[in-house]
């Protein structure tokens, strides 16, 4: 399975063994590690993204829906508050 990761993780396979996925890695990795709990709950939180091919296309929108989705999930207070100086900043000033 084709992801992209924006955290380090670090996954436990069935025979005990560890898996490591870095910061930043784009690439294949295994069934068995892609349908773990780790990896499906870092997807729906937007840490890592799964694009449907190999083409840089689905990877900027996969990476796009992904950050989206990080953004969604981010109950930090302080992250509302950027929000908010954000669009004070885009709107102008009298």
């Amino acid at each position: 399975m084709f992801i992209l990761s924006k955290r380090n993780f670090k996954v436990r396979r069935a025979d005990g063994s560890s898996f490591l996925i870095k910061k930043d890695f784009i690439g294949d990795i295994p069934e068995d590690v892609f349908n773990s709990r780790l990896i499906q709950k870092a997807i729906k939180g937007g840490l890592v993204a799964a694009p449907a091919s190999h083409k840089d296309k689905a990877l900027y929108e996969a990476d796009m829906e992904a950050a989206d989705k990080a953004d969604a999930v981010d109950i930090r207070p302080d992250a509302k508050n950027k929000e908010k100086a954000e669009e004070d900043k885009k709107t102008p000033k009298k």
